[in-house]
């Protein structure tokens, strides 16, 4: 992701599909709550070309809605559908 910056006391996520465990963004997660949302600039790596995806974001794997675009803070976000995706915190 070229918008991409490192933020302070922020780790890397694996955002993957809750139903077919597909590694769908790597994700660099600010705070201790859950994933409500991805904001775009935050996104490290995808498996989906978010630059051409114009609706909301799909597993590649198995087709399943796993967030609705919208807009938080004037970023472009995708605000994650609770229970249709795992995380796990990545190494570095």
């Amino acid at each position: 992701n070229p918008l991409y910056k490192k933020r302070r006391s922020t780790f890397r996520l694996e955002v993957s599909c809750g139903h077919c465990k597909t590694l769908v963004a790597i994700y660099e997660k600010g705070g201790k709550g859950n994933l409500i949302k991805m904001q775009l600039p935050r996104i490290i790596e995808s498996e989906v070309n978010l630059e051409t995806l114009k609706g909301h974001l799909v597993c590649p794997g198995c087709n399943e809605e796993l967030a609705r675009l919208g807009t938080y803070n004037g970023n472009v976000t995708y605000w994650v559908i609770r229970g249709k995706v795992n995380t796990k915190r990545a190494g570095r």
